[in-house]
């Protein structure tokens, strides 16, 4: 948004991830998410923060694009006579990168007049619920497959959520549908084990991160060894990659949209660095 443009009344949106190194991935993920938002809140200030420096670096010393960090967006709103900002993280749980996010955050109280920290993807059992009838609906395999996703994983207690979402595609009847991470409990030999007991005819492979960036592309569907696909394959099974990352779901699109819409309202009513 032009400066000119913003209401000066209403707060700017900070919308923070940990970024993509592909280009095409994230204009269908972290590019959408940031405009549906903007679409929702065309009078303020929509503007976004990476927490990956690697990422970061790595896109500015190869394109020569610069991404700021969550310390910097927030000392370049300042700079621009911003007070208050509502913060909306796409992240999928809460966990160590949001954790990190809103430590920093933190060290901007006294500066902001109000700061409003947004949940990330699966705050509640709704979101869960919304997550799971969307990939379900969506994505679901056919007959005789079986879809197998793939979660960064965390070591904090938040690695808890996956196993909630793994139980809760096979409560809701998409039994075919398995949740593993790279990180945590619900890894490839616990996931391998689940598959050998039922003895699909191939495996789909598709992330569960926002973007099908490096770790779905690697890790996930690539011909190395070591990667998701070649140990399904390895272990006899036909397997096909979708590389669709959850910001490619409207369905996923709009909790995050729906978080934010909840953070304005905290802001309205006058709240003062809440977290929801």
């Amino acid at each position: 948004m032009e400066p000119g443009k913003m209401d000066r009344r209403k707060p700017a949106v900070l919308v923070v991830s940990y970024g993509c190194s592909y280009a095409g991935a994230g204009e269908k993920t972290l590019n959408r998410i940031e405009a549906d938002i903007q679409e929702v809140y065309p009078d303020c200030l929509v503007c976004r923060a990476w927490t990956s420096r690697r990422i970061r670096r790595s896109l500015l010393e190869r394109e020569g694009i610069r991404i700021p960090g969550v310390k910097e967006a927030m000392e370049e709103l300042l700079d621009r006579g911003i007070h208050d900002v509502v913060v909306q993280p796409v992240h999928v749980l809460d966990g160590l990168e949001y954790q990190s996010m809103t430590e920093e955050l933190q060290t901007f109280k006294e500066s902001f007049s109000q700061i409003v920290i947004g949940a990330p993807m699966l705050s509640s059992e709704e979101d869960k619920k919304k997550a799971v009838f969307t990939i379900g609906r969506e994505s679901r395999p056919e007959a005789g497959k079986v879809l197998v996703l793939m979660g960064h994983g965390t070591s904090s207690s938040a690695d808890e959520v996956y196993r909630e979402v793994d139980d809760r595609f096979a409560a809701e009847g998409y039994d075919n549908i398995f949740l593993g991470t790279m990180e945590g409990k619900l890894d490839f030999a616990h996931v391998l084990r689940r598959i050998l007991n039922r003895r699909p005819e191939g495996i789909v492979l598709a992330p569960f991160m926002i973007t099908a960036g490096w770790h779905a592309v690697r890790d996930l569907c690539g011909d190395q060894e070591g990667s998701w696909k070649r140990r399904f394959e390895a272990a006899g099974f036909p397997v096909e990659c979708v590389l669709k990352g959850l910001g490619e779901y409207e369905g996923i699109r709009r909790i995050f949209v729906e978080h934010a819409e909840k953070s304005m309202r905290i802001f309205e009513n006058g709240h003062t660095d809440d977290r929801h």
